[in-house]
This record gives structure tokens, C-alpha cells and sequence, in this order.
């Protein structure tokens, strides 16, 4: 090689790290504006006032200040007193670590870098800190399917993502925050660690990564086995297209192992819990990759992936058919409920969970718009152009598409997926427009045409405009929910008043923190107990941990029984308060709004095991027959209450709050 040549070569050199430095920068430059975005959508509730949403956001809040006081130590033997009076609450086998420990983490590292911010606002701002995470860890998982574009255009559409973005917002404190983050933090480390591009080190790394990530979603959600199914199934599909290698066999173990063993950790789990079907399932495959492995070469492989594929179906006609000849399936009903949406039930306090119900497909594609046809067309070439990175992406979405489909509260399981799949199906729609022009020197001398990023400004402009003007409703989906206050901000009613949201629920609180002593009980319908035992701090009857239904029976026994005989059940328990939650037009005090108790109490009378027909007239479009009036929440609700029994303490400025004090005979 001469001289020239070499100089010629090293000026190339310098010209190819230029031009990758600049697009690295480009890269960074717009990802940190996707970032941008994720956090100026997620943050416009903090204009209505610094309020957790939703109810289980305060328990949150509660649990990681415990933490916080009292040392990490301290989780594994908490008897919260505030909670399920009079027997309390053992935190450690009823909570999952996870949000606690890592608000308390972040608080500490803040206030260590000298950030003097309080728990309350570290979890205010955390879910939107997870967000920002999700979102990086979104464009990596992007790109590692189809490059840059694809990487950054994931990161876009999470960010943008209703479905993401309700579970992500300010104020949103609670374990889907860490949820969403680890499923794609699975997922990115899993890929990795069997690409057999890797060196061997590296994928073992990775393998652990995964698995360290697997624990962390166990320890913080309860969703966290569709992980764990997840990747069993990606196995079982590699057998049967004899796509199985050595590697998978690894990541695999790594994964499921590392994981395994933080659960065993974990108080709420611990190592009985991997005694479940669907944790034996798992083990139970590693044996069988392991014959596998060993006998390829000696069997007729297609036989192998034959059994793989008969125990997948075997699987799935076992949950569908077990249960309609009257054979039960040790699972628990709400795992069941998911795999299998036939599975009947006639538990009234499942039932009356709004995020239990199967979703309208009308909201579905609300949530997520075209990233959904965006993502089919990902399915169509993925199956063309076919690679582990490929068929797992495929399984993921299509599996977390069947899931959001059955039960509302997993459309966020959707979420990651359908960001990936919506992009990587983008970006292969838009290859017909990539131009191959650019002369380069081969190494031998010959010139070849170099593939750059570049289109036909005529059909790029159009392309360009229509995949803009098609996620238009996604993206304003996206950013008028998030423009709304959180529930305690607005007392959960959705109308304003002179310019502002009703405040009762805030002031009812602050009202029962300097009237109701330390040693007296509230009772209310389960719903509100978070919220009195966090921004009130007295003791509750029931909250949304739910952990005694025989407790949430009696309560509802109390609403809807006769006053005397209410009483008796109060009397049982020694409460000193009860409260009600009554929504109404205020202009117009006849017409009741189905946002409180007076839309609540059908679902007291079906828990308590009452007939709702003595209560309902169905044949006069639903009205209450007069029965409804003699019950205690109807004379509370209505300033009608025996003041022998009940007298009226507290009535927040519009009157949707009522606190009565309870009075026992002698």
C-alpha cells in the first residue's frame, strides 16, 4: 500500500468518526427532546396541587416513610396498627417491597447529594423518574430490534402512550412504575444475553442483568409471573422451530435462577411460592432443553419440537377445559381469570373493581391509535424476516395484546410492547425509501454503494406527514389525560367550581387529623382507607389491600342494614367515626352524580349478600325501591340519620363528605 493510499485511508477513517460522532449527537439530541416530552406530559397535574392519585399511591407513600425512619430492616417486621382495625396489618407478607424500598433509596441518594426534598415529593416525582428510565431503556430495546430509528421512535411513542402515561404520571406512586420499567429491562438484557454475536462473558453479564431485573419486578409487582410465562413460552417456540441453541439455555437459566432466588427474599413470597404451577412450570422446562441439548443429535429433532409444541397446546386446552368439567386449577382465581377470561365467578368484591372488567376494544385503540396497526404490520415483517430478537418481540406483544384485552388494568402490560412493535413496523415501512448512493472505498479497492439513512424528499415529506398527522389523537390522548388533577386533588369529581376543583376530600382529611384522636376508628367503604390512614393518619376498618373479605362483608352489612342494627356491628368493633362520601349537582341537590357511595352501595348490598332485587327495580330503569331508605348509608347519605345513633361532626364545604360521631346505647 503506498503513501497516498494510507493517507487516503486515514482522512476516510477520520471522515466515518466524524460522521458517527455527529450522528451520536443527533441521536442524544433528539432522545433527550423525547425525554422532554415524557416528563412536560407527566407533570401537568402538579398545576391542580401536590396530591398522590388514585388510593393505593398513599399506602405507598406510607410504607416508604416508614422505610425511611425506621431502616429497610425495619419492613420485615411492620404490624401496621393505622390498618384493618382491630387485627392490623403485617406489611411484610401483604406489600411488595419494591416502590418503598426504591422511593426511600432515591430520597436518601438526594438528600446525600444535598437535594433538601422531602418522601412526600420524592414520590410525587418518582413514577415520572421511572418514566424517563422506561423511555431510555425503551430506545435501546428499539434499537437492538432495527436500529437508531426504530430505538428512537419506541422511545416516542412510550412517551406519548395514554396507556403508559396513566400509570406514570405525577402523583402515580405505585408498583406499575417499577412494573413497565423492569418488563423492558427483561426483555433488553434477555435479547442481549442470547445474541450469539456476544462474547460469552458478556451474555452471561447480561444473563444476570436479566435476572436481577426479573427479581426486582417479583419484588414490586404482582404481575410479575406474566414475566415469567413469558419467556418459558419464548423457549418452548424456540424448541419447536428448532431455533434452540446452548445459549438459550443459559439466558434462560440465569434469568429464571437469579430471579427465583430474590423472590425467596422476598417476605410476601418467599421460597413456598415457587411451588406454584406456573413457577414449577418454569423449572420443569429446564429439563427438558437439557435432554434436548443432549439428544439432538441422536433423535429426530422434529419429533423434540413436536412435544414442545403438543405442551403448549396441552397447556392451553387444560386452562380452558379443567375448569368447565368442574376440575380445578391450583392457581389463584385472578391469575386464572387472566389466562383464562371464561372462568366465572360470583365474588362480588372481584366483581365491583372497575380495572377487573374486560376492556371496551374502543378504549383499547384509544390508548394506544395507530402504534396498534403499526404494530401488526411489525408482526407481518417480523415473521418475514425471522431472528430470536424478532420472534421474542412478536411473542411479547401479541401475548400482552390477548392480556389487555381480558382485564382492563393490564392495557399498560400492552404498553412496552406495542411501542416496540409500532416502531419496528414503521421503520420497515419506511425502508422503500432509504437510497443507496454513497460511493465507498472497499479495503481491495473496489467501490461499492454505501447504504445511508436518506429519502426521496417528495415521498419522504409525504410518508413523514401522514405517520404525523396518524398519531395526532395518540399523542392528544395522551396529553389531555395526563391534564387532569389527581384523585384527592379534585375529591375524585370531575367538575370545577368557580375555576377550581372541589376541595372536600383534602379538608375532610385535615378536618379528621385535628378532630379525631390518635386512639379512636373511622369506619368507611373500603375505598377511602388509604386515604385516611395516610393524610390523616388515624386508624381504618378496611383499605384496598383487601386482605380480609369476611372485614369488607361486615362493612357492607353495616351500610346496608337498619340503623339498629348497624349499630351492633359498630359496637363489635368500638368504631367512633363513620364516613360517607355523597356526590350531587350542587346547583341542582336532586340530581345525584355516580361518583360516591350513592353509586357504591349496589355493590355493599351484592358483598354483603343481600338481594339486590330488594333493593333495585330493575323493570323501572334501576331506581331504588324503599327498601334502599331504611338502610344506614341511605339515612346518612341523606341527613337522615337517627341522632340516637349518629350525629353529624363534619360536612366538607360542598357536602359530599359527611362525618358522623357514633353513639352505642346503654
Amino acid at each position: 500500500m503506498t503513501d497516498t493510499q494510507k493517507a487516503t485511508g486515514a482522512k476516510t477513517d477520520i471522515l466515518e468518526k466524524i460522521r458517527l460522532s455527529r450522528i451520536r449527537a443527533m441521536e442524544v439530541g433528539v432522545l433527550s427532546i423525547i425525554i422532554v416530552i415524557a416528563i412536560l406530559i407527566r407533570v401537568q397535574p402538579v398545576q391542580y396541587g401536590a396530591y398522590f392519585t388514585a388510593y393505593d399511591p398513599d399506602f405507598q407513600y406510607r410504607a416508604t416513610k416508614y422505610v425511611v425512619e425506621n431502616g429497610f430492616a425495619s419492613w420485615w417486621t411492620w404490624h401496621d396498627t393505622l390498618s384493618w382495625y382491630p387485627m392490623g396489618r403485617n406489611v411484610a407478607t401483604s406489600a411488595y417491597p419494591g416502590i418503598p424500598f426504591s422511593g426511600a433509596f432515591v430520597y436518601m441518594v438526594a438528600n446525600a447529594v444535598g437535594l433538601d426534598i422531602s418522601v412526600f415529593t420524592v414520590g410525587l416525582y418518582f413514577p415520572i423518574l421511572m418514566a424517563c428510565l422506561t423511555c431510555i431503556l425503551s430506545y435501546y430495546l428499539g434499537k437492538e430490534l432495527s436500529g437508531r430509528a426504530a430505538g428512537l421512535f419506541t422511545a416516542l411513542f412510550m412517551a406519548i402512550n395514554p396507556a403508559f402515561i396513566g400509570r406514570s404520571t405525577f402523583g402515580f406512586y405505585d408498583t406499575e412504575n417499577i412494573g413497565i420499567f423492569a418488563m423492558v429491562a427483561i426483555s433488553l438484557f434477555f435479547i442481549r444475553s442470547i445474541d450469539e454475536a456476544r462474547p460469552l462473558e458478556h451474555r452471561a453479564v447480561y444473563g444476570v442483568l436479566s435476572g436481577l431485573s426479573l427479581g426486582y419486578l417479583y419484588a414490586s409487582w404482582g404481575a410479575a409471573r406474566y414475566m415469567t410465562g413469558l419467556l418459558a413460552l419464548y423457549m418452548l417456540i424456540m424448541l419447536y422451530t428448532e431455533r434452540f441453541q446452548f445459549r438459550h439455555l443459559v439466558s434462560y437459566c440465569l434469568t429464571i435462577g437469579v430471579g427465583y432466588l430474590i423472590i425467596i427474599l422476598v417476605p410476601r413470597l418467599g421460597p413456598n411460592s415457587l411451588m406454584t404451577i406456573d413457577h414449577l412450570a418454569a423449572f420443569g422446562l429446564v429439563p427438558i432443553m437439557l435432554v434436548y441439548q443432549f439428544i439432538r443429535d441422536k433423535i429426530d429433532v422434529k419429533m423434540v419440537a413436536n412435544l414442545a409444541g403438543g405442551l403448549v397446546i396441552l397447556g392451553i386446552v387444560g386452562l380452558f377445559l379443567l375448569p368447565a368439567v368442574g376440575i380445578d386449577i391450583p392457581m389463584t382465581y385472578k391469575f386464572l381469570k387472566v389466562l383464562n377470561p371464561f372462568t366465572s365467578t360470583d365474588n362480588a368484591l372481584y366483581l365491583s373493581v372497575a380495572e377487573n372488567k374486560v376492556i371496551a376494544w374502543a378504549s383499547l385503540f384509544n390508548d394506544f391509535g395507530t402504534i396498534t396497526i403499526l404494530a401488526v404490520v411489525g408482526i407481518y415483517f417480523s415473521i418475514k424476516n425471522q431472528s430470536d430478537k424478532n420472534i421474542y418481540a412478536s411473542v411479547f406483544f401479541l401475548t400482552a395484546l390477548y392480556f389487555a384485552g381480558v382485564m382492563a388494568r393490564l392495557s399498560q402490560v400492552l404498553a412496552a410492547p406495542a411501542c416496540v412493535m409500532g416502531a419496528y413496523g414503521l421503520v420497515e415501512i419506511a425502508r422503500p425509501f432509504i437510497s443507496a448512493s454513497v460511493p465507498e472505498e472497499e479495503s481491495k479497492g473496489k467501490r461499492k454503494k454505501r447504504i445511508v439513512f436518506g429519502v426521496n424528499k417528495t415521498m419522504g415529506a409525504a410518508f413523514i406527514i401522514l405517520v404525523t398527522l396518524s398519531l395526532t389523537p395518540n399523542i392528544w390522548s395522551g396529553v389531555t389525560s395526563a391534564d387532569n388533577p389527581t384523585s384527592l386533588a379534585s375529591s375524585a369529581i370531575p367538575y370545577m367550581f368557580d375555576g377550581s376543583y372541589p376541595q372536600d376530600w383534602p379538608l375532610a382529611l385535615e378536618w379528621m387529623k385535628n378532630n379525631v384522636r390518635d386512639d379512636e376508628v373511622v369506619c368507611s367503604w373500603w375505598d377511602y382507607g388509604y386515604w385516611i390512614a395516610a393524610m390523616a393518619g388515624k386508624t381504618t376498618m378496611a383499605d384496598g389491600a383487601t386482605q380480609s373479605e369476611h372485614q369488607i362483608k361486615n362493612i357492607a352489612n353495616i351500610m346496608i342494614r337498619p340503623q339498629n342494627e348497624s349499630i351492633q356491628i359498630l359496637k363489635r368493633y368500638g368504631a367512633d367515626y363513620i364516613v360517607v362520601f355523597f356526590t350531587f349537582n350542587p346547583n341542582n341537590p336532586r340530581q345525584e352524580w355516580p361518583l360516591g357511595d350513592n353509586s357504591k352501595w349496589p355493590q355493599m348490598v351484592l358483598i354483603g349478600d343481600f338481594n339486590i332485587t330488594d333493593y333495585v327495580d330493575y323493570s323501572n330503569y334501576g331506581a331504588e325501591k324503599p327498601l334502599f331508605y331504611e338502610t344506614t348509608i341511605a339515612k346518612l347519605m341523606y341527613h337522615a340519620a337517627d341522632p340516637k345513633y349518629f350525629t353529624q361532626a363534619y360536612a366538607s364545604p360542598h357536602g359530599y363528605i359527611l362525618i358522623y360521631k357514633i353513639h352505642y346505647p346503654e
